[in-house]
């Protein structure tokens, strides 16, 4: 102990014991008032050494929320429907870079202003996501046009899903980079401080939505120079691990700063051959070191194809599940699409196998549920249509919040080393004069384990004879009887210990039902 803390404990010891001595140098003998004073000592010593402890925080004061979040699309209202059903517990909102940044360091905060206005009187939780990739604007992608501008010929061109020719900033520009990083610091430093938004999403290797998408493939198609494919383009543009890797990390550094009250969301994914020899190792890389820089729980990692025909927990160590099972517990996902008003059931692999939509959302919770997921983003129409499916899913996702138990200011119950004294009880009260009992060995009661009441008068009164006299006397014995006594307890009355929090019930998960053939 350093010699301020020393001194520190002198002072309170001083001005705490003071009264008490001169209350009962009165009214006792001073051998029991020496006994007294030691025992009191030795209180305060225990309690000022001893160690502070920090309680372990229950699921729900975490950082990561839980249950369903309603998945709205880019310029869709969120309905009245969905703010008002108990069984959503967040909305995702959409917005896209060119409409957010129209020209640089210009912001359109409209959209984003206008959906939290409307969600926040109902108090659902926010996830925010920003569309980034897909190219200019004024060739249908999420970028602004003056970004592309300034990125110049570092390029990678491909086609789309739907056979559109692309072109999109190789992902490790750092022209690229430094804007993004701009944009992402200026939409955390608006809305960052907002209780409401948990979660805001964040992407470096998606060449079209925020999924984790990379131009990896092998096939010739056509794309100059002649007999090129994804792949060849991309090491000629200098793809290297090393860049994909640093790019990554950029983009999550600047995510955590932006953010500092809120968790990022990385959607993953892999890149084959012959970019990568470890399909997993680049979303591995950066997950790793980001969650070393920035703490476990901050980085939630994701996956956007869940669906009733994703394999159940626990996953083909060589499959491409592996890397989101062993991210857990910190993660959570989108569903691949809608399962309302779908006649081909792509949430179920493309055949509905007989299965309703609303059987088809509930598999898929259980698929997801079997991994830990913490929050699943379920697409408006399911959330507005498929009602008993959504509350399954709430009841599966959610974590609840135990009551809160009122806090109090608590002081440490003690108890020291047992030495051959008398038994002795002092009570301490908030009023300036405290109580102190000393009880022998005998009391004149017969109640086996006598416990100290505090009294109204601010005296102190000495039992030191089985028979009760109307004051000490100096006959009294002063030296206690080497019975052995039970090991003295200092119990303060000034606040009572405060109730531990409980737990919240761990969630069952259900066990997996058969997938129709």
């Amino acid at each position: 102990m350093d010699r301020k803390r020393r001194d520190r404990i002198s002072r309170q010891l001083k001005a705490t014991t003071l009264p008490i001595d001169n209350l009962i140098q009165r009214s006792l003998h001073p051998a029991v008032t020496t006994v007294l004073i030691l025992f009191v000592l030795a209180c305060f010593a225990v309690a000022q050494e001893a160690p502070v402890t920090t309680p372990t925080p229950s699921p729900c004061e975490t950082l990561i929320p839980s249950g369903v979040f309603d998945l709205v699309g880019f310029g869709r209202q969120v309905k009245i429907s969905a703010l008002t059903n108990p069984d959503v517990d967040g909305i995702s909102v959409h917005e896209k870079w060119w409409h957010l940044e129209p020209s640089e360091g210009v912001y359109d905060w409209s959209t984003l202003d206008a959906y939290v206005a409307r969600i926040t009187p109902y108090g659902k939780n926010i996830l925010i996501r920003i569309g980034t990739m897909g190219g200019r604007h004024s060739l249908g992608g999420n970028m602004p046009d003056w970004v592309m501008d300034a990125v110049g010929a570092n390029t990678i061109t491909y086609y789309d899903s739907g056979g559109v020719l692309r072109t999109i900033p190789l992902f490790w520009d750092q022209t690229y980079l430094d804007k993004k990083k701009a944009m992402i610091a200026a939409i955390g430093a608006r809305y960052s401080g907002n209780p409401l938004v948990k979660v805001a999403t964040a992407s470096f290797a998606n060449r079209h939505s925020e999924d984790w998408s990379v131009p990896d493939s092998t096939q010739i198609d056509g794309i100059p120079p002649a007999g090129s494919s994804e792949a060849s383009r991309m090491l000629a543009a200098g793809y290297t691990h090393q860049k994909m890797v640093d790019a990554g990390t950029q983009i999550m550094d600047a995510a955590m700063a932006a953010w500092p009250n809120q968790v990022i969301y990385l959607a993953i994914g892999r890149i084959d051959r012959p970019l990568e020899q470890d399909p997993d190792s680049v979303a591995r890389d950066v997950r790793d070191a980001t969650r070393s820089r920035w703490g476990v729980n901050r980085l939630v990692i994701g996956k956007e194809i869940i669906s009733n025909v994703m394999p159940f927990a626990p996953p083909d160590p060589t499959s491409a599940w592996e890397l989101f099972y062993e991210s857990g517990p910190a993660i959570a996902g989108q569903n691949l699409s809608a399962c309302y008003g779908d006649p081909h059931c792509q949430m179920n692999g493309g055949n509905c196998n007989g299965l309703t939509a609303d059987q088809i959302l509930r598999g898929t919770v259980d698929h997801f549920v079997s991994y830990g997921g913490k929050w699943l983003e379920i697409y408006d129409d399911d959330v507005t249509n498929l009602l008993s499916a959504i509350h399954y899913a709430h009841q599966q996702l959610f974590i609840p919040c135990p009551t809160p138990t009122p806090s109090q200011t608590a002081t440490p119950t003690t108890t020291p080393t047992a030495t051959a004294t008398a038994t002795a009880t002092a009570t301490a009260t908030p009023t300036p004069t405290a109580t102190a009992t000393p009880i022998p060995t005998q009391t004149p009661t017969p109640t086996p384990t006598p416990a100290p009441t505090p009294t109204p008068t601010p005296t102190a009164t000495a039992t030191v004879t089985p028979t009760a006299t109307p004051r000490p006397t100096a006959t009294a014995t002063a030296t206690p009887t080497s019975t052995p006594a039970p090991t003295p307890t200092a119990t303060a009355t000034a606040s009572p210990s405060p109730t531990p929090r409980p737990r919240p019930t761990p969630r069952l998960r259900p066990t997996p039902a058969p997938r129709p053939l």
